[in-house]
């Protein structure tokens, strides 16, 4: 509905077109999530802070180990093998230290998918037939590339004897295909928030009687979780692992006393209850909770029939 405006001021209005490269997409999309969708991904960027800590440690010693490599090959053999094996010594401790990153760049990369994958389906129930289609192109590429990573997680090495060079190329090659899909993600948000609309800009004009477009009321966003645990006193990281192990990070919702440990961020209850059936393999008593706008729904009914 458009709403006339009278007014008796004049003054002069001019509509800027803002440059796609000045968009800082993060922080629009943060835009579009609730407050604890956007709790949530500061608590995953975390663990990405943790990761890239770590990585940037793994450079410096990784530099050192390269230069030791450099020198050795000026050297005469004995040298130069006392010097390899410095190099060694130095790299070999790395791996675990990279696996342990890419353990914690999952978590985030998870957490950020999940939650852009449902935010997108809610755009684009609202988008035109044009942007639809166009964002889902890139949403269909982007649930590709998570799909090839789901299926390259499987093929990991287990196991005390397992080679660990071997896990840690894997976890690259996870680690590169997840981050593939989360650009693509970011890709159908642009299209459908207008980062990549090539408009004119309009020239000044004079506000006598300017149509106003009223923006529509935002609807109420529901949102469903897993719940795996709930328990009077705070689980530690090692008691959640046990009752299930899970790449996703747990939330702690503290509410009349009760800690409720949950996870997963889905669009819709169908979505849900697939990924329960599969839970409830490992944790029997587990179940569906629902949130509108971030906020837990005693009965998810009310989230259903929403």
């Amino acid at each position: 509905m458009k709403k006339l405006i009278f007014t008796a001021i004049l003054f002069a209005i001019s509509l800027v077109t803002v440059n796609a490269q000045e968009i800082e997409p993060i922080e629009a999309i943060k835009e579009q999530l609730s407050d604890i969708e956007v709790s949530q991904l500061s608590d995953a960027e975390a663990q990405k802070s943790k990761a890239d800590k770590i990585m940037e440690g793994c450079a410096t010693k990784q530099a050192a180990a390269d230069k030791l490599k450099t020198q050795a090959a000026s050297q005469k053999k004995g040298k130069a093998k006392k010097l390899l094996k410095q190099a060694e010594d130095i790299e070999t401790p790395l791996i675990a230290q990279k696996i342990n990153a890419y353990n914690l760049y999952e978590k985030y990369l998870s957490t950020t998918y999940g939650i852009y994958a449902a935010n997108l389906k809610e755009l684009l129930s609202s988008a035109n037939d044009e942007k639809r289609q166009a964002a889902n192109v890139s949403i269909k590429e982007a649930t590709n590339n998570w799909t090839k990573a789901d299926q390259k997680l499987k093929t990991v090495p287990t196991g005390k004897k397992a080679d660990q060079k071997q896990i840690l190329k894997t976890k690259e090659q996870v680690n590169q295909s997840q981050n593939d899909a989360i650009a693509m993600q970011i890709q159908a948000y642009g299209t459908l928030l207008g980062w990549y609309d090539k408009k004119e800009p309009v020239k000044a004009v004079q506000e006598e009687d300017i149509f106003v477009e009223e923006k529509p009321v935002k609807k109420d966003k529901i949102t469903f979780k897993i719940q795996i645990a709930a328990e009077k006193q705070p689980l530690t990281l090692e008691q959640l692992d046990k009752i299930y192990p899970t790449k996703e990070i747990i939330n702690n919702e503290l509410s009349n006393g009760v800690y409720r440990y949950t996870f997963g961020y889905y669009s819709s209850y169908e979505e849900a209850h697939e990924v329960l059936l599969e839970v409830r393999k490992t944790v029997k008593d587990a179940f569906i909770t629902a949130y509108r706008n971030g906020v837990r729904i005693e009965d998810i009914n009310e989230g259903i029939n929403q």
